[in-house]
C-alpha cells in the first residue's frame, strides 16, 4: 500500500537513505496517494493533489511531521474530481490541476481556501483532450500545456493560452508516432521548453471487476501493466506542432526509466528528476544541455 506522506531529501542524496523530514499522519489530510506535488519557491509552499479526496492541500515549505495543512481546496463548487498533476504559476498567483476524472484543466487562486470555484476551466470537445494526467504553466510565454490522450487514447501534448476558458481548441498539439508518446503522465514547462514523461505501458485489470478471480486466460501471476516500449523523458519547444520528434531524450535500460511518473526540474543546476513506482524511487539526471538558451528560442 502506498505510504501517504511527502518526504524531503537533500538534492544530492543518493542510495537507500532516510528522509530529512516528512509530512505524514492523519492531521495532514494526505490520502493513500498523491499523484502530483508542486513547490512554489516564491511563497515557500508545498501543494499536493489528492485524487482520492478530490482536493488540494497546502503546506509550508519547511513543514514536518503530523501537522494540518495551511489550507485545503475541496468541495462541490471546486469541481475537482480526480486531480493528478498540480502546478503553480507564482507570477499570476494561480494553481493549476490536470483533473483526470473530470477530463479538464482548471486554475484556482493560489491563496484560495475551502469550497472555491475555479478561475478558469479548459474542457469539452474542442480541446481534443481525454484523461489529462499532466499540466504545466509557463508564465514567461503565457501558455499552459496539458499531457493527455485523444479520443483514440493516443498520448499528446496540448498547448493553450494561459487565459483560455471553456471549450476552446488548442493552439498546437504535439502527437503522433514520431513523438514516441504512446501514453503521457507529467509535464513541465520552462522558458519556452516542454519536458514530458512518456508512460508507454497500458494498464490492464489482473482480476475481474469484482476482484475475486483472475481475468480469463490468466495462467499465473501477471503484471497489471501490458508490455510496451520503455518509457522516457522527452523535450520539445512550445512552438512545436504535430508529429515532431523529441529535441532531447533520456531513455534506455541504463537510465532505470521504465514507467516514469512525476517530473521535476532544476534549471539552475541543470538537473531533471523523475519518480517511478516500478523502481520505488527517484532518479536524477545531469542534463545542462536540456536547459540551453538555444532551445528556448523559436526556430
Amino acid at each position: 500500500m502506498t505510504d501517504p506522506r511527502i518526504a524531503a531529501f537533500a538534492r544530492v542524496a543518493s542510495g537507500n537513505l532516510n528522509a530529512a523530514r516528512a509530512i505524514e499522519g492523519q492531521r495532514t489530510k494526505l490520502t493513500r496517494v498523491a499523484h502530483g506535488i508542486a513547490y512554489d519557491p516564491i511563497h515557500d509552499l508545498i501543494i499536493a493533489a489528492e485524487p482520492l479526496a478530490g482536493s488540494l492541500v497546502f503546506f509550508r515549505g519547511g513543514a514536518n511531521g503530523n501537522i494540518p495543512p495551511l489550507r485545503v481546496i475541496q468541495g462541490p463548487h471546486t469541481g475537482i474530481h480526480q486531480p493528478l498533476q498540480v502546478t503553480v504559476d507564482p507570477v499570476h498567483n494561480e494553481v493549476w490541476i490536470a483533473d483526470f476524472g473530470g477530463a479538464r484543466l482548471a486554475a484556482y487562486p493560489l491563496f484560495g481556501n475551502g469550497d472555491v470555484a475555479p478561475l478558469r476551466v479548459i474542457s469539452s470537445a474542442r480541446t481534443g483532450m481525454r484523461l489529462p494526467a499532466g499540466v504545466a504553466v509557463d508564465p514567461q510565454t503565457n501558455l499552459v500545456i496539458a499531457a493527455a490522450r485523444d479520443a483514440h487514447y493516443h498520448g499528446g501534448l496540448y498547448i493553450f493560452k494561459r487565459t483560455d476558458n471553456g471549450d476552446v481548441a488548442p493552439l498546437r498539439v504535439i502527437s503522433g508516432p514520431t513523438t514516441g508518446l504512446l501514453g503521457v503522465w507529467h509535464v513541465q514547462a520552462w522558458h519556452g521548453i516542454i519536458y514530458a514523461t512518456a508512460l508507454n505501458s497500458a494498464y490492464r485489470m489482473p482480476y475481474d471487476p469484482g476482484g475475486h478471480a483472475p481475468m480469463p486466460g490468466c495462467k499465473g501471476p501477471i503484471s497489471e501493466f501490458a508490455p510496451g516500449p520503455l518509457g522516457f523523458i522527452g523535450i520539445w519547444k512550445e512552438t512545436d506542432n504535430g508529429d515532431v520528434a523529441p529535441r532531447g531524450i533520456i531513455r534506455g535500460a541504463d537510465t532505470q526509466i521504465i514507467e516514469p511518473g512525476g517530473l521535476a526540474l532544476d534549471p539552475r543546476d541543470g538537473e531533471i528528476f523523475v519518480s517511478s513506482g516500478r523502481i520505488n524511487g527517484i532518479t536524477g539526471y545531469l542534463t545542462p544541455q536540456f536547459f540551453a538558451p538555444s532551445l528556448s528560442t523559436p526556430d
